[in-house]
């Protein structure tokens, strides 16, 4: 497994019935649109944590997956492939990776810290909220790209940059407003999330199929099982161990 691996795959969840935007419409139209999708603002916000578990194909490999989140931007994933435990974490402030696949063999896997392009694009998807509320609260801007076209399925693409410049394509079903897909830009690395399958969870509508491709090469598709809000997290669980 790649340490690559697509961190932090999962993402805003959004449904709402209606028709396509009109020339008329506004990003901020749209995005409210998304907000009442995910059973409005008052409920989401009512959200602290959530845990996540789910079943992950990789490469032909079948692992389990657990995700822990907290706000503000504090999340985990621990994959279980076989014998072999592989973490991803980021504090809100630092990313690290602990993955025994990636280290020589014989030696003993230690967490490795994030930098660069990857930590960038890590900090920049770790919202709590997802990437499109409160986005003018993080200094991000959007832009209506248009109507546009993924194999059968009209969608409305949305660009939006954030503080530090890193580029993100939100686009969304111009029938249903879920999010169809996001793609996310870095140096030499782009992120590519595909969400289907939404249900209802406590009156939030969340995506329990999420295939993710890393420039261009299709990592993996992520099942989940179950979702739990407001579960006590201790913070200790998102920092590097010592």
């Amino acid at each position: 497994m790649s340490r690559r691996f697509g961190i932090f795959a999962l993402a805003a969840f959004v449904c709402v019935a209606g028709s396509g935007p009109s020339a008329r419409q506004s990003v901020d139209d749209i995005i409210g649109r998304n907000i009442e999708a995910k059973g409005g603002l008052a409920r989401w916000k009512a959200i602290e944590s959530l845990k996540q578990t789910a079943t992950l194909t990789m490469q032909g490999m079948e692992a389990s997956l657990v995700i822990w989140a907290k706000r503000p931007n504090m999340i985990r994933q621990e994959v279980t492939l076989g014998p072999t435990l592989i973490i991803n974490a980021f504090d809100g402030q630092m990313a690290w990776i602990l993955n025994p696949l990636a280290m020589p063999p014989g030696t003993t896997a230690r967490p490795v810290i994030v930098s660069g392009p990857q930590a960038d694009m890590i900090r920049e998807q770790s919202s709590f909220d997802g990437p499109l509320m409160d986005y003018k609260g993080h200094g991000a801007t959007v832009v209506l790209e248009g109507n546009e076209t993924i194999g059968t399925r009209k969608v409305v693409h949305l660009r939006l940059t954030s503080r530090t410049r890193q580029v993100s394509h939100i686009y969304l079903d111009a029938e249903t407003w879920l999010e169809a897909k996001i793609t996310s830009e870095g140096d030499q690395l782009k992120l590519e999330q595909e969400f289907s399958d939404y249900r209802v969870v406590d009156g939030v509508k969340i995506p329990f199929v999420i295939r993710t491709s890393t420039n261009g090469v299709q990592q993996g598709e992520i099942r989940l099982r179950t979702v739990e809000f407001n579960p006590r997290i201790d913070e200790a669980l998102f920092r590097l161990p010592k």
